[in-house]
């Protein structure tokens, strides 16, 4: 593979690393946060508890929501570069396919989004 090809590869792979890095932090996040939101509800009467947990929250919904645009809005450039490459051949004689995707067993993910919420509704209770 020629070297800027190479380097064309391997910036892309780095992008989508630090993408993957931040929906891990983002994931993180919101298991920490549904934490405090337990903890807040077990604290109820502790006020300096309480003050900890709320600060803990908010700074995990903060982070949550700054990973998750940075995320999202990386992604999306990602996305554009792949599009601009699509059907076009390079000077290396490189050529982007596009690909199709079908969906399938859509409902399964669905139900599946229904049981996980049920869930959190029965440990926020």
């Amino acid at each position: 593979m020629p070297d800027e090809q190479h380097q064309f590869v391997q910036d892309r792979l780095d992008a989508l690393h630090e993408i993957d890095a931040k929906l891990v932090s983002v994931l993180n996040h919101s298991s920490s946060a549904l934490f405090n939101l337990t903890q807040l509800k077990k604290n109820a009467s502790n006020k300096n508890e309480l003050a900890k947990v709320k600060e803990d929250y908010q700074k995990d919904i903060k982070e949550f929501y700054s990973d998750l645009e940075f995320a999202s809005i990386n992604l999306k450039k990602e996305i554009k570069h792949l599009d601009d490459r699509i059907g076009k051949t390079d000077d290396n004689g490189i050529t982007i396919l596009p690909i199709n995707i079908n969906k399938k067993a859509t409902w399964a993910g669905e139900e599946k989004l229904k049981q996980q919420l049920n869930h959190i509704d029965e440990n926020l209770k």
